[in-house]
């Protein structure tokens, strides 16, 4: 039998309420500060309820140290390709998620999603082509 014990699966979202609080109260203040189409505090509450859950699970994830087994490869280039995949698309997200929050943070206009799609193919190339040189 093993000695060790794992770690309680709430252990990370425990860790993460304090970090996501500040932070949620930080971007409302924020956009209490700038926006001007309603009411300071409404302004406040809307933004930091509405960034908590995502700090939240954002610092759960970074947080989380839990192992996991090695998963099997079918070959080296299905793992360069996974790899520069999943690089490509948190990539891809991370671009998504500061841009739409930036734009409803400062009451922008809108953004065209077109170059996020070259962004995305462009970073899923050189990811690639990165992996393919150093390890090929």
């Amino acid at each position: 039998m093993p000695s060790t014990t794992a770690p309680h699966p709430a252990r990370p979202w425990l860790l993460a309420t304090a970090p996501a609080l500040v932070l949620a109260a930080g971007v409302g203040a924020v956009a209490a500060w700038v926006r001007d189409d309603a009411p300071a505090e409404v302004s406040f509450t809307v933004f930091a309820v509405m960034t908590f859950g995502c700090f939240l699970a954002l610092g759960a994830v970074l947080l989380d140290r839990t192992e996991h087994p090695e998963q099997h490869e079918d070959s080296i280039e299905s793992q360069w390709a996974r790899s520069a995949s999943s690089g490509a698309f948190y990539d891809l997200v991370v671009a998504l998620g500061v841009v739409t929050f930036l734009t409803a943070l400062l009451d922008a206009g809108h953004v065209p999603l077109w170059p996020f799609v070259v962004l995305g193919l462009g970073d899923l190339s050189v990811r690639l082509v990165v992996l393919q040189r150093r390890e090929g």
